[in-house]
Formats: structure tokens, sequence, C-alpha cells
């Protein structure tokens, strides 16, 4: 890792630049970008940035991660190779590896949007957790929601894309397919395995017969 430290914050917009910031000659900036540092940043080698990003202190960026029009609050960490585009998160976030976070995605403060997860026009409140391989597409994430591994929203019905809201503290278990649109109210649990296709009130558990 290469750490630079900037005790205000400082707007880079030249490749050189931000190479000569942290003293590596493996970090990228498009032309036309810019990436505005405040703080203690550490970034591995191979990172990129595009558009205008922005970076707040003690965040941290691991080897061949590529960010676009990325705005980061404080104490992020954005582990290796991944992908993010057109988002904005707050503090203390952890990000992949190997996520794919993208168009207009929102993200509250101590989130996990982890490994091979995919993102897109969607809003996380606080404390969301969805810590590998899930999809969610067109959704508004109430706080301290789970989401398992193997969730799909199923956004698209050959139309248009559709809407899912999931209200706070609920919890998606793994493998299950979210139809929309759909709402799935506050404290409701979700059994592995599931396909909802209908609202699902606050506080209701939907259970799997086997």
């Amino acid at each position: 890792m290469f750490t630079a430290r900037f005790d205000r914050p400082a707007r880079i917009d030249a490749e050189a630049s931000l190479r000569e910031a942290f003293g590596c000659e493996r970090l990228y900036l498009v032309a036309g970008g810019s990436v505005t540092f405040s703080g203690v940043i550490a970034l591995g080698p191979d990172v990129s940035f595009a558009g205008e990003c922005h970076v707040a202190d003690a965040t941290r960026i691991d080897n061949g991660a590529i960010l676009t029009d990325v705005r980061l609050g404080r104490g992020n960490a954005v582990r290796a190779y991944s992908v993010m585009s057109a988002v904005r998160a707050g503090d203390r976030n952890l990000f992949g590896p190997f996520c794919f976070i993208r168009d207009n995605c929102v993200v509250g403060d101590e989130c996990i949007l982890g490994a091979h997860v995919e993102a897109a026009r969607s809003r996380f409140g606080s404390g969301t957790k969805i810590s590998h391989r899930a999809f969610v597409g067109d959704a508004e994430i109430g706080e301290n929601t789970i989401i398992g591994a193997g969730v799909v929203f199923c956004n698209y019905d050959g139309q248009g894309r559709q809407k899912t809201a999931v209200g706070a503290g609920v919890t998606v278990g793994s493998g299950s397919l979210l139809v929309p649109p759909l709402a799935i109210g506050a404290g409701a649990i979700v059994a592995a395995g599931s396909t909802v296709t209908k609202d699902l009130p606050a506080g209701s558990k939907l259970i799997q017969k086997r």
C-alpha cells in the first residue's frame, strides 16, 4: 500500500501528480478526470480514477480497484478489483473484493457490499450487510437489513425496470428471488430459497415448506 497525507482537501487532476503524491508509478487517472483527497489515504497499486472523485480521511483502496465519479466518506475500505461508478457513500463502509456498484447508488454508513456483489440504481440504509454474491437493482433498502448470498432482485420484467422497497431490520435468506414491484415491511424475515412475488407486511415471516 502507498499512503499519503493531505492536511486540507487537495484536488489532483493529472496522473503524474497522483503518482508523485503517493510515490507509486502504478496509479492511474483518466485524462479530464480529478480526485480530491483529504486526510490520510492508502492506495494499492493499479488503482484507477476517472470522472470527478472525492475520497475522505482514513480510506483504503486496494489494488486494481476502478473508481469513476465516486464520493467516499471517512474510513471506507474498497477491496481489490472492485469497480465503482457514480456512487455516493458515507462513512466506514466495506466494498468488495470484486464488487460492481454503479449507476447512482447511495450508501449510508457502516454498510457491507461485499465479494461479487452487484448493485445498480439503489439506496442502502446504514448498517445494511450484503456480504457476498448478490444482485440488487432498483431497490430502496432500510437500515440494518441483511441480504444473504445469492439473493437476486429481479428488477426487469421484460418491458421495464420495476422497484423493490425493503424496510429496516429485514433478513432475506440466501438464494431468494425478489420479484417486483414489491414491498417488504420492516423486520420481516424471508427464508432461504424463497421466491417473493407479493408484498410482505412488517414483522412477517415467509417460511419455505419442505
